[in-house]
């Protein structure tokens, strides 16, 4: 009887810290979609910690949206210290501006006091008229700042989203801008790491017109002795994509 009892507190315990764990994850993996010109979006936050968040509709003038954002603990802890994924399919009916964030906090993998390597990479397509563009960027933040996206909300009015918090590093400088056509890139920096860091990511694009855009971000965080080989791979594979992506178009 005492055995049972003993295995019942037990089980009691595990549940409780199973139940802080998800609950410092819950308030970390957010998506933000939004249409800026119309004032139009969502916010969605992983509240099951599964490391996946979806959303399938439309957002205001853009009339097609599948978005996937994939984190930790589906991504990252293997092969690389950590990792963020953004992947979207948009169609736009007409001219505006589309912008999707992700991010995601508590990464802890690398210790305390490492010098570490995080990478971002890109590639996709854009189909559209002439003037259109996408940008990309993704950051790291050593203090485990992310930008304030506003609660969580179905489609509709969306207020202000927050600017991008100091001492934010960018693995594509000013970020990477793109016309119509297939497009890759590949960059990174160096961070210090002093504790739980943050990645975040955002995509923005504005089109003159009808048009389809695809495209996948990733961004890791590697040991830095690392981080050449991973570029490296990084940008062979992005390369890759583009030209069968070109192959297939023709």
């Amino acid at each position: 009887m005492k055995r049972l009892c003993y295995f019942q507190k037990l089980a009691l315990v595990l549940m409780v810290l199973m139940g802080f764990s998800a609950a410092a994850y819950a308030d970390s993996f957010r998506l933000r979609i939004e249409d800026v010109g119309a004032g139009v979006g969502t916010v969605v936050t992983d509240i099951s910690a599964s490391g996946v968040i979806a959303f399938n509709g439309a957002i205001g003038g853009f009339i097609v949206n599948v978005t996937t954002g994939l984190s930790k603990p589906v991504l990252g802890g293997a092969n690389n210290l950590a990792e963020l994924d953004l992947n979207s399919v948009n169609v736009a009916g007409g001219a505006g501006t589309l912008r999707i964030t992700l991010e995601d906090t508590d990464y802890l993998l690398g210790g305390d006091g490492n010098q570490l390597a995080f990478l971002g990479t890109v590639g996709g397509t854009l189909t559209a008229p002439a003037l259109s563009t996408v940008t990309f960027n993704t950051w790291v933040n050593p203090d485990d700042l992310v930008p304030a996206l506003g609660p969580d909300q179905a489609v509709g009015a969306i207020g202000a989203i927050g600017g991008i918090p100091a001492g934010s590093l960018a693995a594509f400088g000013a970020g990477v801008t793109f016309g119509p056509g297939a497009y890759s890139a590949a960059g990174g920096t160096n961070f210090l790491k002093t504790g739980p860091y943050s990645l975040f990511s955002q995509f923005t694009l504005v089109t003159t017109g009808r048009d389809t855009v695809s495209f996948d971000l990733n961004s890791q965080v590697v040991p830095e002795p690392s981080s050449m080989i991973l570029l490296g791979m990084g940008l062979i594979g992005v390369a890759a994509w583009s030209r069968r992506k070109v192959s297939k178009d023709s």
